[in-house]
């Protein structure tokens, strides 16, 4: 039935042509942001999960700032070990020296002895990196967290606590920097047993100071491994897919220009009526 009142077929082609359009406009959207999923009106589900993984993974990314400053905190400390380490072995090597000294005159060694004592006590008080010093005493434990305990709020942490790490209080390492003053044998084997037993304490903070790096890595690449696997969630879940979308693009277009041409016949229709009366 042909009516002057109502174009059914200008009525159809209009609403396929605004479909048309509002699909077009949401890929153009998509190819501009990059997006998918722009906001939770786009899709609520998806919107609302990503946007929990992004915040996860900013706080992953201050962590791992964090444990990287601790790394370097823990490497400069077992650099300056190395040298007090270095430093106690050519304290025994001038005790070695003592021992093997006939005459009896100490004079050089004893220089010798008060400059590595110097020596010694220097890198203590001076390994201190951003502020922090662990072996004076003034910090034993450094509070490293390593992550993010899932719905709890909580925040993981490392066990840091170095128990020889107060090197300025060992008592054999304060006889090595008092200095030492070598005038007889009984002198000499005092001495050698208060550098061998300060090596050992240096060695076990050593050990310390190594078990703390290695958590603090393995913890640095697992934090690096699951941030980059929450971006990539977060990727699949809100970013367009641009190969589709340009393919679908072109696709709206031609729909749109083919809805146009439609939308044009079916208003051809009331003129079609008026040569029936003509």
């Amino acid at each position: 039935m042909s009516s002057i009142l109502t174009n059914s077929s200008a009525l159809t082609a209009l609403q396929n042509l605004n479909n048309t359009q509002r699909s077009l406009s949401k890929t153009q959207s998509e190819i501009s942001t990059g997006l998918k999923v722009a906001s939770a009106a786009d899709n609520s589900t998806n919107w609302s999960v990503s946007t929990q993984m992004k915040s996860d993974n900013s706080v992953l990314g201050t962590i791992k700032a964090s444990l990287k400053d601790n790394a370097a905190i823990i490497k400069a400390t077992d650099a300056v070990v190395q040298q007090i380490t270095t430093t106690i072995t050519d304290i025994k090597t001038q005790l070695a020296q003592a021992a093997d000294n006939e005459t009896g005159d100490y004079a050089e060694i004893n220089k010798s002895l008060a400059g590595l004592a110097n020596t010694l006590t220097g890198l203590m008080k001076g390994a201190s990196y951003n502020g922090v010093n662990l072996l004076d005493g003034t910090t034993a434990t450094l509070n490293v967290v390593s992550g993010l305990q899932d719905g709890t709020g909580k925040f993981l942490k490392i066990d840091t606590t170095l128990t020889e790490s107060n090197l300025s209080t060992n008592a054999d390492i304060a006889k090595l920097t008092a200095p030492i003053e070598i005038n007889s044998d009984t002198d000499i084997e005092t001495a050698a047993k208060a550098a061998d037993d300060a090596l050992a304490a240096v060695r076990g903070l050593g050990a310390e100071l190594g078990a703390v790096q290695n958590q603090i890595d393995a913890q640095t690449k697992f934090i690096e491994v699951l941030s980059d696997s929450l971006t990539n969630g977060v990727s699949a879940m809100v970013d367009a897919d641009m190969n589709e979308a340009s393919t679908r693009l072109q696709a709206l277009q031609t729909q749109q220009q083919l809805g146009v041409q439609s939308l044009s016949i079916a208003n051809q229709n009331s003129q079609m009526i008026l040569k029936l009366f003509q």
